[in-house]
């Protein structure tokens, strides 16, 4: 029976870690993604990067400064989905793996970031 508990927890566990994950899109899906209403378009750049131009509904929250980023996502509703980019994709990926793990559900990595990204940009 013991076990059998054990056993139960460990899957329940292994499920959890495998449903918290993000998703990496190529920026054409992203595109599609952010014409919906509900998604919020999340800029991990500088403020600067952003003031030069950002995809539009962009919310921009600098992922370098950890700190800061860390506090002001916790004023972001957790059951909204998110498509997150950078500069080139590899800010992203760290600013995703921390939204997931502050029990963010639905996040999407946007590939290549705003260098591969070939629509519209606002400043």
């Amino acid at each position: 029976m013991k076990y059998l508990l054990f056993g139960f927890f460990f899957l329940l566990t292994v499920m959890n870690a495998v449903q918290a994950q993000f998703v990496t899109i190529t920026p054409e899906a992203a595109a599609v993604k952010i014409k919906k209403k509900r998604i919020v378009v999340l800029d991990v750049r500088t403020n600067e990067e952003f003031a030069e131009g950002h995809l539009p509904r962009a919310v921009n929250i600098d992922v370098q400064d950890s700190i800061n980023f860390v506090q002001q996502i916790k004023s972001l509703r957790k059951s909204k989905t998110y498509v997150v980019y950078c500069r080139s994709g590899k800010r992203s990926v760290k600013a995703s793996e921390l939204l997931i793990n502050n029990q963010f559900k639905h996040i999407y990595n946007m590939e290549g970031g705003i260098l591969a990204w070939k629509g519209e940009l606002l400043k």
